[in-house]
């Protein structure tokens, strides 16, 4: 009898894992799906990334960049720091390629236009460039 007992709780104790843990990952799935910004950010940063068609000599400058920071952001955390709203987020996540790029044109010459420029291995690169080749030297499955 107390063989068909531990069986019983065995198996209850079982179900109620696998339960519960498909109820967690319900909802960690149904957080994504309502578009956290974490996960927008991700997805704009990837779609930047996408932007240039030779990313090699970018991915060089990029990480010549990142090196020559006290803090090394991540690519959600420049996206971010770009597009801050969640409007302008969803706006720019939305855009053709041709328009986020015109997007990124745009801050680099207000960049320079501003003196936001930064010195990254003897060049010298407004922010955004900066970061934009940060971008794609961080987000290498594009």
């Amino acid at each position: 009898m107390s063989m068909s007992n531990s069986t019983t709780r065995r198996g209850l104790l079982g179900t109620l894992l696998v339960g519960g843990a498909w109820l967690g990952g319900r909802k960690v799935y149904d957080h994504l799906q309502k578009g956290s910004p974490h996960h927008e950010y991700r997805t704009l940063a990837e779609r930047l990334a996408q932007l240039p068609r030779k990313r090699r000599p970018l991915r060089g400058i990029g990480r010549a960049y990142l090196r020559s920071l006290a803090h090394r952001p991540t690519a959600e955390q420049i996206a971010a720091a770009w597009l801050p709203s969640g409007e302008e987020r969803r706006r720019a996540i939305a855009l053709r390629p041709t328009r986020l790029a015109e997007l990124v044109s745009e801050r680099t010459l207000e960049d320079y236009r501003n003196g936001r420029v930064v010195s990254v291995q003897g060049w010298l690169l407004s922010e955004t460039e900066a970061r934009f080749a940060a971008l794609v030297a961080m987000v290498r499955r594009v």
